[in-house]
This record gives C-alpha cells, sequence and structure tokens, in this order.
C-alpha cells in the first residue's frame, strides 16, 4: 500500500453492541434512503440472530489496492468510498474485503459501500446509520471509547453465511 493512502485512517468507526440491537434494519433503510436507493449495509445471520455488517474502514484497505477502475479510494478525511462513476462492478473489491461487508448484490451496475456518510461528517453529524439507531446499537466511536465502554470490533470473512469463521 503506498504511504500516501496508508497515512490517513479515519479517526471514529461504526461499532455494533450485540447487547443492544433488536434487528430492527432501521439502519439499513436510512442507509438506502440516504444514499440514492444504495445500501452500504448488510444484514446477515449469526444463529438466531440478524446482525448488520458494516464497512470497517481498514487502516489498509484492500478493496482501495484491488480495484482495477480506482473506484475504490480513501478520500482526504480517511474515508474509504467509492467513486459512483468510477466503479466497473467487477466485484474485485468484494472479493478482497477479509471481512465480507461489500455486497455481491450489485445495484444500478455497482457495488454498494459504506462511506460513512461523508456528507454528514462535514457538517459534524454523525453517519445515518447510527443517528436512527433507536437502541443506540450502532455507535461512532474512537478506538479510545470503544476500549472504554467494554465494546469489541467484531470482524472475519464471510465463509457461506458465517461472518465470523474465516475461509
Amino acid at each position: 500500500m503506498s504511504e500516501a493512502i496508508a497515512g490517513r485512517e479515519v479517526e471514529r468507526r461504526v461499532v455494533l453492541d450485540l447487547d443492544r440491537c433488536i434487528e430492527c434494519k432501521s439502519c439499513m433503510a436510512a442507509c438506502w434512503y440516504g444514499h440514492g436507493r444504495m445500501t452500504g449495509i448488510n444484514f446477515v445471520e449469526v444463529g438466531p440472530a440478524v446482525l448488520p455488517l458494516v464497512c470497517r474502514q481498514c487502516d489498509e484497505p484492500a478493496c482501495v489496492e484491488v480495484c482495477p477502475a480506482k473506484a475504490m479510494e480513501r478520500g482526504p478525511t480517511g474515508v474509504v468510498a467509492r467513486a459512483a462513476f468510477s466503479c466497473r462492478a467487477c466485484g474485485s473489491c468484494v472479493r478482497a474485503c477479509p471481512f465480507g461487508v461489500l455486497s455481491l448484490e450489485m445495484v444500478g451496475h455497482q457495488v454498494a459501500k459504506c462511506d460513512l456518510c461523508d456528507d454528514r461528517l462535514e457538517r459534524g453529524l454523525e453517519p445515518r446509520c447510527v443517528a436512527v439507531c433507536p437502541t443506540g446499537a450502532l455507535r461512532f466511536a474512537t478506538p479510545p471509547e470503544i476500549e472504554s465502554q467494554g465494546l469489541t470490533v467484531l470482524g472475519g470473512r464471510v465463509a457461506g453465511d458465517h461472518p465470523i469463521r474465516r475461509r
């Protein structure tokens, strides 16, 4: 990864408090309406629970490295986002994501990708998914805040329908 890209990281990330999620999918609806009917949040069944998968905004994003059209990019704020008009829907980023967050369901011949609602961040607001979560299960926090609240950023590569077990 180039040093220019690796040097910029997002300060805050979206994390899920598993004890608070009620599977209402308000986060997905807010994302869908806020991004022109394309959602960057996917849901996956883990046993009896249905949990949201949100982009982890990796420090060294594999999706940026493998995109042949350079549609995946880390912007000046550190947010990894997809340039809508450059995306060719080749699916390279989907296969490269180590956490299985990017969707294979390509809407409008583009891969849906969470951009942390960059338009809202510029105005000092939280991402839409966090703002609408009725139970506070989704939080927008810095790593020290996450640790002090006793939360853990979950990961793992999706193998079949399982988001935790590695391939």
